[in-house]
């Protein structure tokens, strides 16, 4: 059941049920589309890596530029806040955004811990960590989430940690960086961290730590470029606090730090002077309740005399021993391991300290084999190591890992780690012997894996979360793949959170025969590629597609509770998105997976519509690793897919199949002659309104380049687009945006970094636009989206808004063309305050009839606004006119005109009008109630309202009629 928004008070909304256009039925029975080359993470790994890199890289040097991300960072906080009062800071038209989502699922996080003194009642403390949504905290048991991280993070947590001494439980450090499944394996490429975090007032609020209080190793450099590995800090894989006095132990790459006093200062104790990539310097350590220090080195680190097991009892410089992995393979290294790698290809090992008993560790490590066909085997290796009597006793249970004999599942079965990505190797506290280990699946042995986890088939007493244990790649039921953290309530043990690329899930029994998890609600993480807003105006249904989480839809049903509990319809890493017609009886959404694969579904019919032929990629699939299509959002049978330089059209998008496309040759033939998988389409807009063949679709290349495509729909499919480049233009066009009204005005954004980022112009359909650089006081993010708003201001005057979003948040400004034309410099000014914050802002989609704009974060889920009065009047220069205002035949009378509770209005004689839509407005311009009724006489109540003076508008829902006026609430 579709709802109509009734008001906004503040940031409040009210709801209530409105016209009938489809049943709750027709989505709570949702099929989710399960297809297993969509689910296959691991298969697409360096090509996600690489779209996320390639997006970034300054186009000239191929690097991301040295300290960058801290320079984004503090021109973002020089620019004034939309809401400030101040006289830099613009306080018109001010926007409230509202979450939209997920609740019901979250993004990749690595770091999460129970607050040691929860105890479900009077201490329900959790703190989680991000891997690119912030440091994030709750305080009723995860039932709630808030971001801690302060204004100025990085968004990218992978550790945290707490003090657990008596007196000193307040104390919490986190640190960040990510050298897997984040982005590309070379220099400058990765997500780094740089800072460490630290909370004394129990997560609330955090401070960074010093950068310059390293003391380091002869050999090594302790710099502070941000997006350069030149410090301890780029990369902090653990934590971990000595019990006994307090000693913070931070593992980085390649290297473990040492603080006695709080982080004020910190020294170097376990490091190599050899470089290490970002695929095989990872560390781990943990500390013993009598003090020892127990350090993991990888095992493909260049530095040999560092790989393996170490341990001291002091944890200074100088004194740690090895007791596993040797500098030569299989001469001095524990029996028959194989967590070494003589061409330093990355042997990650992780630990588990057994809580009950800190003389017993379970060591986890990459073994060299691989899970695929035709010889699968356990990627992964697992000894005990025993420390009572201060010996050390080894029992290799590598030969009882997960390997079930009933068939091979690439990525799944045997066990799987991805290259280390996802691993974990985790002791029950109050039992030694119930040991659990992660891979892309969580595994439980209740014998500490003593016995084989082998079977003809998976049970549930060994199979416990990931990937369905039914040997597919469905997710298992409320849980998700790729293990990155287990942790349990210190004072009821059976109660587990496990930390995934699907966010987090709690179990009340982690013992169970069949664990039953449930999805922590609102820990709004999810990362965003692609956002899609309902075309049908009054709706605030929503679809994104988002890494490693597959496409979810959200839908403004008449259950409102359940709002923002998306539901899922497509599996995988989700992509480009879109909403097709919705009646009441039937649906039709589109959703994409990684490099190439596009599906239609027809209330719950799905059919896989990718076009025949189309070029493979080289690492299988077809095209980017983000697949890009583009469905015309007023003439929703126009649909266009690409892949790299073809473009592919078919006018009949509900009907469409593999071999019924249409593609336009013009269009591959100019872009990239030669073909292949060098040069693809990343940006995409059309003209707005019913279609005309004076419409025209825009194209953005990542070699730098706009084209435009006049008459898409009816274009000869050898009809070579119009290249219309800025003459400076160097880099990927990430986005184009058209204004709705007139499609001569677009703007273009660039995401790359050190290159000029925005471009607009007013004359697109010229043969020879001009061009004006944009970028204004915004000069340094790496730009991901783009819209050009059309409303009317409280006087109804028409205003043009622009927005972009980046890697450091959303911003917008008025009248954009006006400014440049008069060769002036606009002013950004930064959306959303602490509410979007400085989020990676990676998608943006608008309706312009009623001005919903949505916003898709790549770490934040999403959030919708309501931007003023629409001005929607598509085909302008078709000679389209503004409404009628205050014509007494269509509005009689408002009153009264000061009140302190209800506005009357009585209609007139315009009996063809059949429904009528109330707004109104402060006098900032902020829509703050809105509802739709039929022509009939009726009321506003303003009771809730601040005493001020508003502006009510009553409009008739074929846009030709208009009734302004003035209100005072007393």
């Amino acid at each position: 059941m579709r709802l109509r928004l009734i008001s906004v008070i503040g940031i409040t909304i009210i709801f209530c049920v409105g016209i009938i256009y489809y049943s709750q039925p027709v989505f709570s029975s949702f099929i989710i589309k399960k297809e297993s080359a969509a689910e296959r993470r691991a298969r697409f790994h360096w090509q996600r890596v690489k779209y996320d890199f390639d997006m970034m890289k300054d186009p000239v040097t191929g690097k991301i530029p040295k300290g960058i991300f801290e320079a984004q960072m503090l021109q973002a906080r020089s620019i004034p806040e939309k809401d400030q009062l101040s006289i830099t800071a613009r306080t018109t038209n001010l926007n409230s955004y509202i979450p939209a989502g997920p609740n019901n699922i979250g993004g990749r996080t690595r770091a999460l811990a129970y607050d040691v003194r929860y105890n479900g009642s009077g201490n329900k403390v959790l703190i989680a960590g991000s891997v690119s949504g912030g440091i994030m905290r709750s305080v009723d048991g995860g039932n709630n989430w808030v971001r801690a991280s302060p204004e100025n993070d990085i968004h990218n947590v992978t550790a945290v940690a707490q003090d657990p001494r008596s007196g000193f439980q307040d104390t919490w450090y986190a640190g960040g960086g990510e050298t897997f499944g984040n982005s590309a394996n070379e220099d400058g490429a990765p997500f780094y961290g740089q800072y460490m975090w630290k909370s004394t007032n129990n997560g609330v609020s955090w401070a960074r730590l010093p950068l310059n209080t390293i003391t380091d190793l002869p050999g090594n450099t302790s710099g502070t470029s941000l997006e350069a590995f030149d410090h301890p800090f780029d990369f902090i894989h653990q934590i971990a606090i000595n019990p006994l006095n307090g000693d913070l132990y931070v593992s980085g790459h390649r290297r473990v730090l040492k603080s006695v006093n709080g982080g004020s200062s910190f020294q170097v104790v376990f490091a190599s002077t050899v470089a290490a990539n970002s695929s095989n310097g990872q560390s781990d350590v943990v500390v013993t309740n009598t003090g020892k220090v127990i350090i993991a080195m990888n095992g493909g680190t260049p530095d040999v005399s560092l790989r393996g097991v170490w341990t001291s009892n002091t944890g200074n410089l100088g004194s740690f021993t090895r007791i596993a992995g040797g500098s030569v393979l299989g001469v001095d290294s524990v029996a028959n391991w194989r967590g070494n790698d003589p061409a330093d290809v990355s042997r990650r090992i992780v630990m588990g300290l057994a809580p009950s008993n800190n003389n017993i560790i379970y060591i986890l490590y990459e073994n060299g084999l691989s899970s695929e066909p035709p010889n699968p085997k356990p990627e992964a290796d697992l000894f005990k190591l025993d420390m009572a009597g201060g010996n050390n006793i080894w029992t290799n249970l590598s030969a009882n890992m997960p390997d079930f004999s009933s068939g091979n599942l690439s990525g799944s079965d045997p066990f799987t780690v991805q290259g280390g990505y996802d691993m974990i190797v985790k002791v029950k506290p109050d039992n030694i012997n119930m040991v659990f280990v992660g891979g892309t699946n969580l595994y439980r042995s209740t014998d500490g894996f003593t016995t084989p986890v082998t079977a003809n088939k998976p049970t549930s007493d060994t199979w416990i979360n990931g990937y369905s244990s039914n040997l597919t790649y469905t997710q298992y039921q409320n849980g998700h793949a790729d293990m990155h953290h287990l942790v349990f309530n210190p004072s009821n043990p059976n109660e587990a959170i496990s930390a995934n690329d699907g966010g987090i899930q709690i179990t009340s029994n982690i013992t169970a025969a069949v664990v039953v998890w449930s999805m922590m609600r609102n820990y709004q993480t999810l990362q965003y590629y692609d956002v899609a807003i309902d075309p049908a105006g009054g709706t605030l249904n929503f679809i994104g597609g988002a890494q490693d989480n597959g496409t979810y839809f959200r839908n403004e049903d008449n259950n409102l509770n359940l709002a923002n509990e998306q539901i899922r319809i497509l599996g995988g890493d989700g992509t480009t998105a879109a909403i097709g017609p919705i009646t009441a009886s039937d649906f039709t959404l589109y959703a994409s997976s990684q490099q190439g694969t596009l599906y239609r579904d027809i209330t719950n019919d799905f059919q896989q519509i990718t076009p025949a032929g189309i070029t493979a990629n080289p690492d299988g699939g077809f095209g980017d690793f983000v697949t890009n299509f583009l469905l015309d959002q007023d003439n929703l049978q126009d649909l266009y897919y690409v892949n790299y330089n073809r473009l592919f059209r078919t006018t009949t998008a509900s009907t469409v199949t593999p071999t019924t496309w249409t593609e336009l040759t013009g269009v591959s033939s100019l872009i990239d002659p030669s073909n292949g998988t060098n040069i693809s389409i990343r940006g995409m807009a059309i003209s707005r309104g019913p279609y005309a063949t004076s419409h025209v679709l825009y194209l953005g290349t990542d070699n730098g380049r706009i084209y435009r495509l006049d008459n898409p729909r009816n274009a000869a499919a050898s009809t070579t687009p119009v290249n219309i480049t800025p003459p400076l233009l160097n880099g990927t066009v990430q986005d184009i945006a058209v204004n709705p009204n007139n499609d001569d005005e677009i703007i273009a954004v660039v995401s790359n970094y050190n290159t000029t980022s925005v471009w607009w112009t007013k004359n697109a359909k010229s043969a020879s636009p001009t061009w004006k650089n944009a970028e204004g006081n915004l000069t340094l993010p790496s730009y991901r989206s783009c819209m050009i708003v059309v409303k009317k201001d409280a006087s109804n005057n028409p205003v043009t808004e622009y927005y972009v979003g980046t890697s450091v948040g959303l911003y917008s400004v008025l009248n954009l063309g006006t400014t440049l034309t008069a060769g002036g410099t606009p002013t950004w000014q930064r959306e959303g305050g602490t509410i979007l914050n400085y989020a990676v802002v990676q998608s943006l989609s608008y309706r312009p009839v009623d001005n919903v704009l949505l916003v898709g974060t790549h770490g934040n889920g999403m959030y919708y606004t309501i931007i003023g009065s629409p001005n929607f009047t598509p085909n302008l220069n078709t000679g389209i006119n503004d409404p009628v205002l205050n014509d007494k035949n269509f509005i009689r009378a408002v009153y009264p005109t000061i009140t302190a509770n209800n506005i009357s209005f009585k209609t007139g004689n315009m009996f063809t009008i059949k429904k009528i839509s109330i707004q109104l407005y402060n006098l900032s311009g902020q829509q703050i109630i809105k509802k739709e009724t039929g022509y009939n006489d009726g009321s506003v109540d303003i009771s809730r309202l601040s005493r001020g003076a508003y502006i009510l508008s009553i409009n008739s829902n074929d846009g030709k009629y208009r009734h302004i006026q003035k209100i005072i609430k007393n």
